[in-house]
């Protein structure tokens, strides 16, 4: 008998090389799922554990921002205690300066020729009035001063006559410099 085969072969074979390449697809798909789902699970510890570290750091910086914010209350009080020693040094030396310039002017006063009527220091400008015997007196007077260590760029202002017990004085006023710069300027022109 003659068997007559109905059934298309190469239908038949098309069809599950077709099943396996839709299996394997559907097993590469799987696959790659799985991979991704494995990537998703690591990328997810990896954060946890980021935040975990961020949360800790996070603490630990609160702990550290009370001791710096004593640092900086300290680093404030130190500079303002270092304006203030700055300023009773400057007061120091003013005071200092002061009783220094009044020992020279003190010192260059001729008693027998001449007085004194007003002295006003004002930051570094000392003014001085008074009478003195005649002009030769002044001119001294001022030349003397100009030697002074702590007086500088001494200036006769105003110069006049003046009716005094019946005699003829010379009234006047000089304006000069002072500070610690004078001396300064003087040790570096002996050198």
């Amino acid at each position: 008998m003659i068997y007559i085969n109905l059934i298309p072969v190469r239908d038949i074979k098309r069809r599950g090389k077709a099943k396996k390449e839709i299996l394997f697809s559907a097993g590469l798909l799987v696959c790659l799922l799985l991979l991704l789902g494995l990537w998703a699970g690591y990328q997810s510890n990896t954060i946890a554990n980021i935040t975990n570290t961020n949360n800790k750091l996070q603490e630990e910086k609160k702990k550290y921002s009370k001791i710096l914010e004593e640092i900086k209350k300290l680093e404030q009080e130190k500079k303002d205690l270092l304006a203030r020693i700055e300023v009773i040094n400057k007061l120091k030396e003013s005071s200092s300066l002061t009783v220094r310039v009044l020992d020279e002017v003190a010192r260059f006063t001729p008693s027998d020729r001449m007085w004194l009527k007003t002295l006003s220091q004002t930051a570094n400008t000392l003014s001085l009035t008074g009478m003195a015997m005649d002009d030769q007196t002044v001119a001294r007077y001022m030349e003397d001063l100009e030697k002074s260590t702590f007086i500088n760029n001494v200036i006769l202002v105003s110069s006049s006559l003046e009716n005094f017990a019946e005699r003829q004085l010379k009234t006047f006023s000089i304006s000069c410099a002072v500070g610690f710069e004078q001396i300064e300027k003087t040790v570096e022109n002996k050198k």
